[in-house]
């Protein structure tokens, strides 16, 4: 689910807001189907996040699709700021991914929480025609390595 909060801080067409946004649900169209290659379609080519590039996201993504059941995902958005000219975008977001582990222990399978994020800045870039994410800041607290999740994902 994508959502922007009220009162959030927008700068930009709302054409290009709203195709920005149409990303977040491409990911989350891939993640109920567990489509790895949609999935990876909303990254750039030149995605890099701590270290990490499009092959590592990749296999991490893999192994959460092994890993989890009904994956499912929430962002809403505080800021969203948009440079035509230059074809980027920042996102402040704030969310979570959720699943269900595939390895269930005896009872009703229970979602959990995989990841989470609050106010996370997404930065996107219009490449071929389409907004993808390119890398993030890690939200306040977040600036080690080992402070906390490192929210490849999104």
């Amino acid at each position: 689910m994508t959502d922007i909060m009220r009162g959030a801080e927008i700068q930009g067409d709302p054409k290009a807001v709203k195709a920005i946004l149409a990303t977040f649900d491409r990911a989350e169209e891939a993640l109920q189907k567990k489509n790895l290659s949609e999935m990876m379609s909303i990254y750039s080519k030149n995605y890099r996040n701590r270290g990490l590039g499009r092959e590592d996201t990749s296999r991490i993504w893999k192994d959460i699709f092994s890993r989890y059941d009904r994956l499912s995902s929430r962002h809403l958005f505080s800021k969203v700021i948009v440079d035509e000219k230059k074809k980027v975008a920042q996102l402040t977001c704030t969310g979570a991914l959720f699943g269900v582990p595939v390895m269930r222990r005896e009872g009703a399978a229970k979602p959990v929480q995989v990841d989470y994020w609050f106010e996370a800045v997404h930065h996107l870039v219009l490449e071929d025609g389409r907004w993808k994410i390119i890398g993030h800041d890690p939200a306040g607290g977040e600036e080690g390595l080992f402070e906390s999740a490192i929210h490849l994902l999104f």
